[in-house]
């Protein structure tokens, strides 16, 4: 006769009476333990109720009026070591004091200022049109135009603008979409919102750094600090004054100058955060990824701020400033107003040419205007589809090679795929 034992002793019978019983405690007493408020008949009988182990929040109070006897308990351990089977030594740390400090860093620190930062500018230019209106031009418009930018400089302007404004958009869907988006929007339709933000905040990322790259070889020259500009700045480059009297300014004044090296130094820096979150403890560990996302953040946001006063100085703040940027050519009278050095030929280059407005000519800046418009929109958008393709490759053959060195992962795949054989006919 065979028989079964289980943990030292003979198999219940499934079929018996006593064994049907010994289940129904089995259930209760598995159940127990997640509730507070209950004991089990089993349990209650063992003793009186004031015998019995204090449970729940009961626990808790006893455990906080005498601290003393249970500060062993009590305290969190800043560190303890242990062994872990995971491939990667990074992927063991569970728990790190710096990360107390990173979250308060990111939930509140970043996540609030970076809030009222980006509406305090927005108020202030508001209140600044309010106060100050458009800065319009002085003489008015006049019927003659001069070339300021060339066609590659505008495609390359409007590549890296729109890759920038992707990324904003994006980003500040991943560090506000939680709170601000998921509420209303729901959370598997949150959740695809963000994921589509992640890989367009990846991917636009190449497109921009590209766009950075050739401003600073277009126009480094034009923008070095000199003394002129220190004048510019102590007479608010003229902003306050109606009489057009601004003062003397070269090609690029010290506004503009600002926003450049803002731009320039900006973008590179979040070029290398953003590689090494894309990258994460390629060459860091724990704490300098913390260090690496916090940079990020605060960075991006301060950028974001100062994207948008360059944007309303470029439309609605100052009357003929986008056509610079939009057709090439600036009104004759705004040139001679905000940048009379580079207008006369005073700053050592060939004195711009200056051409009558015709309505054949204005119907040539517009097809030229948006032609420039759509190849940097579209180059953008081209080099960032080429990057979805990179990552996800990259992507798959990290999970495999993943797969390869993690035995468990490796089965879990095994399971999957034979259970897909396994369901076909």
């Amino acid at each position: 006769m065979r028989t079964t034992l289980i943990a030292g002793g003979k198999a219940d019978n499934p079929a018996g009476v006593p064994a049907q019983g010994e289940l129904t405690a089995r259930t209760d007493m598995q159940r127990w333990p997640g509730e507070t408020a209950h004991t089990p008949p089993g349990v209650r009988a063992l003793g009186s109720p004031a015998s019995s182990p204090p449970v729940g929040e009961q626990r808790v109070r006893e455990w906080w009026a005498d601290k003393g006897a249970n500060q062993d308990i009590l305290d969190q351990p800043r560190f303890r070591e242990g062994l872990t089977s995971l491939p990667e030594p990074e992927r063991g740390v569970l728990v790190q004091p710096q990360g107390r400090t990173w979250r308060h860093l990111h939930t509140v620190t970043l996540f609030y200022g970076g809030a009222f930062y980006i509406l305090g500018v927005s108020i202030l230019i508001a209140l600044f049109l309010a106060v100050r209106g458009r800065i319009s031009i002085a003489e008015g418009e006049s019927s003659e135009a001069v070339k300021r930018f060339s066609a590659f400089e505008r495609a390359n302007h409007w590549l890296t603008a729109l890759s920038f404004l992707i990324m904003a958009l994006t980003g500040l869907v991943i560090l506000y979409g939680n709170s601000a988006i998921r509420p209303w929007l729901g959370a598997s339709l949150h959740a695809e919102l963000t994921r589509a933000s992640a890989w367009s905040h990846m991917t636009f990322a190449v497109p921009f750094v590209l766009g950075v790259l050739a401003m600073i070889a277009l126009w480094t020259r034009q923008n070095l600090w000199e003394g002129l500009d220190w004048q510019w700045l102590k007479r608010g480059g003229g902003f306050l004054r109606t009489d057009g009297k601004n003062p003397p300014a070269r090609k690029f004044n010290a506004g503009q100058k600002l926003v450049f090296w803002s731009v320039v130094l900006g973008g590179l820096s979040l070029t290398v955060t953003g590689v090494g979150m894309m990258f994460p403890f390629l060459w860091t560990g724990y704490s300098g990824m913390q260090i690496v996302q916090s940079l990020h953040a605060a960075i991006a946001l301060l950028m974001v701020g100062l994207i948008i006063g360059h944007i309303y100085i470029g439309t609605v703040g100052m009357e003929g400033a986008f056509s610079a940027m939009w057709s090439g050519w600036v009104d004759r009278n705004w040139a001679k107003e905000h940048h009379s050095l580079w207008y006369n030929g005073v700053d050592g280059s060939q004195r711009p040419a200056v051409v009558p407005i015709v309505p054949v000519t204005q119907r040539h800046l517009t097809r030229a205007a948006i032609g420039t418009f759509a190849i940097g929109v579209v180059v953008a958008i081209a080099f960032a589809l080429a990057m979805t393709g990179v990552f996800e490759a990259a992507t798959q053959g990290s999970g495999q090679r993943e797969a390869s060195s993690n035995p468990a992962v490796h089965l879990d795949n095994v399971k999957r795929s034979a259970s897909r054989s396994g369901s076909q006919p």
